[in-house]
């Protein structure tokens, strides 16, 4: 059962770069990835995720909120826990509502099935 079929409003979402832009320390950016996706795991609201690519081809994990309220926690949290010389920007694509005109369907056919965190 996808972890998404129990929502009663469709998931806000996250989306984090996995991969540096040119001009920023690839061993940096990674931690900061790394810890930009594990401090979504502790958080309340934290719905799932999903891989995607971004823009310049560069790949993407999409963290699902339940909340409007959890995904700005997760961003005033986790920008604590950043590299000093990463920036929240450097590393978010977009954030965002999925709203009526997503079916779950097309949400939830890429998340891991199983309980929510």
């Amino acid at each position: 059962m996808s972890m998404l079929v129990d929502l009663e409003k469709p998931p806000f979402f996250t989306a984090v770069y996995l991969t540096p832009p040119a001009d920023v320390d690839p061993g940096l950016f990674s931690e900061a990835a790394s810890t930009l996706v594990s401090t979504a795991m502790l958080l309340s609201g934290f719905v799932g995720f999903a891989d995607d690519e971004g823009a310049q081809d560069r790949k993407v994990k999409i963290v699902y909120w339940r909340t409007y309220h959890a995904m700005r926690a997760w961003r005033r949290t986790a920008r604590d826990l950043l590299p000093h010389r990463i920036e929240m920007e450097d590393c978010v694509a977009s954030e965002g509502c999925h709203w009526q005109w997503f079916e779950h369907r097309q949400i939830s056919r890429n998340l891991p099935r199983g309980k929510a965190a």
